[in-house]
């Protein structure tokens, strides 16, 4: 019979593994409404997830009054040191996302992250021949570490370092938010696994990726579950939230409501899945044109409201890119596409309530629209 002896060694391992779980499948119940970084994000959760799972049954067949546990206590020491580097390349991969925003990269860069791994499991590999090096479990069903152990975690930790000073030569991508979810998963977790390399006995590796997944789930990946499920455009309810945090800020800015114009006419003569697509083939256009830093958003049916954090009037240079990516948009349609703008630049010469600065914008949407002509190609 298995003992359970060693189990208040690792009560917050386990709790931490739950918690994971929890998260995990909250999330993947969310799948459908979900953006490519809340899928990286998943996956970093599950690989903590993967690697706590190992390191606690290791512990818990680590058990000295049963010797018939010794092979068990190997392979899940085995297994646990084949993934609990796996977390390092997940949380970079979606640290690279979160900046760059560029999936093909993402994909590409993802086998550059995983150095660290390949390294780690080459000390498992050699531990098979050489045992000891790595780690080593004695006649008495005791574990020890070996050199290898401290090797990988510097080398993790110096491998991370690098690329994410890498990623600090790109300060246009990173904003605030950004910054705050690099340093909770780089501090957190290189915090628990110093101390768990410096103090045998203590776990503290995974429920320090933990405690920072969580966070990074409270600064990020919540706003994201909120998105619009058709575009995947952030929600009308986070934009006035943005927008109230500009205003009181005074930090100067660019407000800009946009209309699809001839919109019903698409949806009756074409169809309402055509009309569809064509509300997520403008959502992907405004993105393009904006930094990583703006916020586009769906403010409701054929409507979006842009903010573009630029401390300069640059609403008309956006309009213009967009306008001209809806040109080469249209001629690969059997309609045209075009828009209509209201925009607002915002440098707190005159003072604005989050609805009267959507009033504004609207109002001047709604004069551009009558005032072009809308071209109609059928």
């Amino acid at each position: 019979m298995i003992s359970v002896n060693n189990i208040n060694y690792c009560d917050l391992l386990l709790f931490s593994v739950f918690l994971n779980l929890i998260m995990y499948f909250f999330l993947y119940r969310q799948k459908a409404i979900q953006s490519y970084s809340t899928k990286l994000y998943r996956s970093f959760i599950l690989s903590v997830a993967i690697a706590g799972f190992f390191e606690v049954f290791s512990w818990i067949f680590a058990d000295t009054d049963n010797t018939a546990l010794i092979p068990l206590n190997y392979i899940c020491n085995l297994l646990f040191f084949s993934c609990n580097i796996l977390p390092v390349a997940m949380g970079l991969r979606y640290l690279d996302f979160l900046i760059f925003a560029s999936k093909g990269k993402n994909k590409k860069r993802f086998y550059l992250y995983l150095i660290p791994v390949y390294v780690n499991l080459g000390f498992v590999l050699c531990n098979l021949v050489w045992d000891g090096l790595l780690f080593s479990i004695d006649s008495a069903n005791v574990y020890h570490r070996g050199i290898g152990v401290y090797i990988g975690n510097v080398f993790a930790i110096l491998f991370a370092s690098a690329v994410i000073i890498g990623f600090f030569r790109n300060k246009q991508m990173i904003t605030g938010r950004i910054t705050q979810i690099i340093l909770t998963l780089i501090l957190l977790p290189v915090l628990g696994t110093v101390l768990q390399t410096l103090f045998y006995g203590l776990s503290l590796g995974i429920p320090a990726y933990t405690l920072a997944l969580f966070i990074t789930f409270l600064l990020m990946e919540r706003c994201e579950l909120q998105k619009d499920p058709l575009t995947l455009l952030n929600s009308r309810i986070q934009m006035e939230s943005r927008l109230q945090y500009k205003l009181k800020s005074q930090e100067p800015f660019t407000a800009i409501m946009i209309d699809v114009d001839g919109f019903k006419h698409i949806n009756d003569e074409y169809g309402h899945t055509t009309g569809d697509i064509v509300l997520k083939d403008v959502s992907k256009i405004l993105l393009s044109g904006a930094n990583y830093e703006d916020f586009v958003c769906r403010f409701g049916g054929d409507e979006f409201f842009v903010i573009l954090e630029s401390p300069q009037d640059i609403g008309q240079s956006y309009i213009r890119r967009i306008d001209q990516v809806l040109r080469e948009y249209s001629a690969r349609q059997p309609f045209a596409t075009t828009l209509s703008y209201g925009a607002v630049y915002v440098d707190n010469s005159e003072r604005y309530q989050v609805e009267d600065l959507i009033r504004t914008t609207d109002l001047l949407m709604y004069q551009n629209k009558l005032s072009r002509k809308q071209p109609c190609k059928l």
